[in-house]
């Protein structure tokens, strides 16, 4: 159960594949044009709300916004590693691709 919580937790999806994550962002045409790397996953899901409106239940604002304060855990959990590729990458830019 664990396993399928962290599998869509916006932590996980930035840490693991950064450019995955904002290419999706970029997909939903959300407004923003970066991400910080430390806190990713609360600025991803953040992102995920800041665009035009999608169907189904996984975007619905409630599990947005529940994933997101998970994701706030588990940023400050791995805060010092995010915050080190911060400091030495900043932000990671949301490329605009045609779909």
């Amino acid at each position: 159960m664990l396993a399928a919580a962290l599998a869509g937790c916006g932590t996980v999806h930035t840490v693991s594949n950064e450019a995955k994550a904002v290419d999706d962002l970029a997909k939903w045409q959300s407004d923003c044009h970066s991400i910080p790397r430390a806190y990713s996953g609360v600025a991803y899901q953040f992102c995920n709300l800041n665009g035009p409106p999608r169907t189904g239940a996984h975007w619905a604002p409630f599990p947005i916004l529940v994933d997101m304060a998970a994701s706030g855990i588990a940023d400050t959990i791995i805060l010092p590693y995010t915050g080190y590729w911060q400091y030495k990458r900043g932000n990671v830019p949301i490329r605009r691709l045609e779909y």
